[in-house]
């Protein structure tokens, strides 16, 4: 089901999905997630169906929880005369109260603090229970087939369910350590980039808004309670990218970065952006990763001197993340320090680490062969406007790059 069921109402599906699987996992416990994520998806259903009888509830939020909370409960019930299950504390009607609070962050903090499952597995279950996002949607964020990704979310339930085998789980006491704060991060980081960027041909204008503001504010809520720079600094990141936003597209176009008026960038974002920034006692992507972007919003026409220094920054940047993103963002500003042989044999390198057809590798790939070698140039960039689903997209490189279709 996707966020497109909501269109015509104020409702943000994804932080919905996040709230109602996370109450229901605080109530029912860990033993009983398939349950509350078949709850959850029943509800919507049922709402759907309400709101094509013209019979919408007032609150929306309170009625899918209460749906998806009676559905939980049934399905206890016949799973219990069928199996004849004996449970330590048997769960009544009575004993589910409503939910009040949002238990998303705590749900991810709970989720990310388990020793027994990967930290890809935990990523991967945190972007579908608590955001909201299909297989599909993960599959086209990370470097994972879909089978993988299915595969990840059945083995993470087991590893769940055989942890705390009936037990309860007080997810708001949860707390988390510096090393569990670190992992929250990156799933935030990636949640708000899935959203920035988005490749979802149903996504007209190229981000999730949505998504992006969920991810930044379950960020605050993380840095509020721990205090820790690197959430800062985080916070900055995601302040100077959404600062963007309003001028990523004019008249139905996509703009790219270099080519939009920067009049329309929300100046207090901006500015929000600086008081998250602090400086690090040690290397830390995200820090530098603010600071250059923060590099490209306040110099309006870099020089060969400023993309010096930016490079700098992305090979420092290299010593704590070894992504293939971050290497081929350094190829690109390689190539303007007139180091284009020498990002293309980073290139090479980095090829076997993402998969087949990466529409960014093959972007930069193509910008970097124009000069040298413009027919395959032409080639990759003619290869990538035919496998593009996403027409806005589409229509920029029709209309920017200068190649013989």
């Amino acid at each position: 089901m996707g966020d497109n069921l909501f269109q015509n109402e104020e409702i943000n599906y994804r932080a919905l999905y996040g709230k109602l699987f996370s109450g229901l996992l605080s109530q029912f416990g860990a033993n009983y997630v398939s349950e509350i994520e078949d709850a959850i998806q029943n509800s919507f259903l049922k709402l759907l169906k309400d709101w094509r009888l013209n019979a919408i509830p007032d609150n929306k939020e309170n009625w899918l929880f209460i749906v998806a909370r009676n559905d939980v409960l049934n399905q206890i019930k016949n799973r219990q005369r069928q199996s004849n299950e004996i449970f330590d504390e048997p769960i009544e009607e009575s004993q589910i109260a409503n939910v009040r609070s949002d238990l998303r962050l705590q749900t991810i903090i709970f989720i990310s603090s388990l020793d027994t499952i990967s930290t890809q597995a935990k990523v991967i279950s945190i972007l579908k229970n608590i955001f909201g996002l299909s297989i599909a949607e993960i599959h086209s964020c990370t470097l994972l087939n879909q089978e993988a990704i299915y595969k990840s979310i059945n083995r993470t339930k087991k590893n769940i369910q055989r942890e705390f085998n009936f037990k309860a789980v007080d997810i708001e006491s949860v707390s988390a350590n510096r090393n569990t704060v670190k992992i929250v991060e990156e799933i935030l980081y990636s949640v708000f980039n899935i959203g920035f960027d988005s490749f979802n041909a149903k996504t007209a204008n190229i981000v999730d808004e949505d998504l992006c503001l969920e991810a930044f504010s379950l960020t605050r809520f993380l840095f509020d309670q721990y205090q820790f720079d690197s959430t800062s600094n985080l916070l900055a990141l995601f302040s100077f990218h959404i600062a963007r936003i309003p001028a990523k597209i004019e008249s139905g176009k996509l703009i790219s970065f270099f080519n939009q008026d920067r009049k329309k960038w929300n100046e207090e974002l901006l500015q929000l952006g600086f008081s998250y920034l602090k400086k690090p006692e040690t290397i830390s992507q995200f820090y530098i990763e603010a600071i250059i972007i923060s590099k490209y919003m306040t110099i309006p026409n870099l020089t060969e001197n400023d993309w010096r220094d930016i490079v700098i920054l992305y090979e420092m940047m290299q010593r704590v993340s070894q992504s293939p993103i971050v290497k081929l963002n350094y190829c690109f500003c390689l190539s303007k320090i007139g180091k284009t042989e020498q990002a293309l044999r980073i290139l090479s390198e980095i090829e076997k680490e993402l998969p087949n057809e990466h529409t960014y590798f093959n972007l930069v790939k193509a910008k970097l062969l124009k000069e040298t070698n413009p027919k395959e140039s032409d080639k990759l960039i003619t290869s990538i406007i035919n496998k593009l689903s996403q027409r806005i997209r589409k229509e920029y490189l029709l209309e920017n790059e200068l190649i013989q279709l």
